[in-house]
């Protein structure tokens, strides 16, 4: 059952990521950019990035769990820290981002598929099948490694060339005051994400213990 369901999950995510990859670089190439500058460009997404962790991670327990690679997408942790970042992913979209624009057509399947199903396929995963241990307080700090410098790295990206991935980060229309206010707040959310899924993988491991 698990295998299968990991199996069917890869596949779902992956082929959203490569439709978003084949119509996102057309249309970028059509504006004028390199086929690099489009694949750059497409990378610079949280939720293309952490999407990717998510295929890698169905397709590493399902392909190759005992590799080095498979033993660390099989960890807990691993997992957990996965599965908050495609929650805010998915929170965030949904919440917030959708109402900034309109998908039509293949951008609208795109979006649904990473920002809507790929969640809730990997929240349902982790629920389920991912084994329950009492995971440290601290890793709600320490899991801020991969948000923080993708925060980092779009801030500085955008100064250079002007382009940031998301509203809220954007600092020529914002300033840095409400820039930087905007992604406390959003770093604020992946704290309280992680403490919600440690705090149910620790009660779950008790209950568990307990029979």
């Amino acid at each position: 059952m698990k295998l299968f369901y990991v199996g069917l999950a890869a596949l779902v995510v992956w082929f959203g990521l490569g439709l978003q990859f084949y119509i996102s670089t057309q249309l970028y190439v059509s504006q004028g950019r390199t086929f690099a500058g489009a694949i750059i460009q497409i990378l610079s997404y949280f939720t293309v990035l952490t999407n990717i962790l998510v295929a890698l991670a169905f397709s590493y327990i399902l392909l190759s769990p005992n590799s080095k690679t498979g033993q660390f997408f099989s960890r807990t942790s691993t997992l957990t820290a996965i599965v908050v970042y495609i929650t805010i992913v998915g929170c965030i979209y949904n919440i917030i981002l959708s109402t900034q624009w309109n998908p039509q057509g293949l951008f609208k399947l795109a979006d649904t598929l990473l920002h809507t199903v790929s969640p809730i396929l990997f929240i349902i995963f982790w629920l389920v099948f991912v084994p329950k241990v009492k995971l440290r307080w601290i890793l709600s700090i320490k899991w801020l490694w991969f948000p923080f410098f993708y925060l980092l790295y779009s801030l500085v990206r955008g100064q250079v060339l002007g382009i940031y991935p998301y509203f809220f980060m954007d600092i020529g229309v914002l300033g840095y005051k409400q820039t930087i206010i905007n992604c406390l707040f959003v770093l604020l959310a992946f704290v309280s994400v992680s403490g919600i899924f440690i705090s149910i993988s620790r009660v779950l491991s008790s209950s568990g213990t307990k029979k």
